[in-house]
């Protein structure tokens, strides 16, 4: 399993974490979940716009 370490604004990490328990509760896990989903969805929009085939990103 990889792991990513980013710097985002204070007011963006304070709605994703909202959000986050909104949608998934206090589950342990909950900010992992959310944060491949996002990155998941934000490639597949990337993918369309790049045109690029989507076998070449994810082996």
């Amino acid at each position: 399993m990889g792991c990513i370490t980013i710097c985002i604004s204070d007011e963006l990490e304070i709605a994703f974490r909202r959000i986050a328990r909104l949608s998934y509760g206090e589950k342990q896990g909950k900010m992992s979940r959310a944060a491949e989903e996002a990155l998941y969805e934000w490639c597949q929009i990337k993918i369309k716009e790049l045109e690029v085939d989507e076998k070449e990103i994810f082996d």
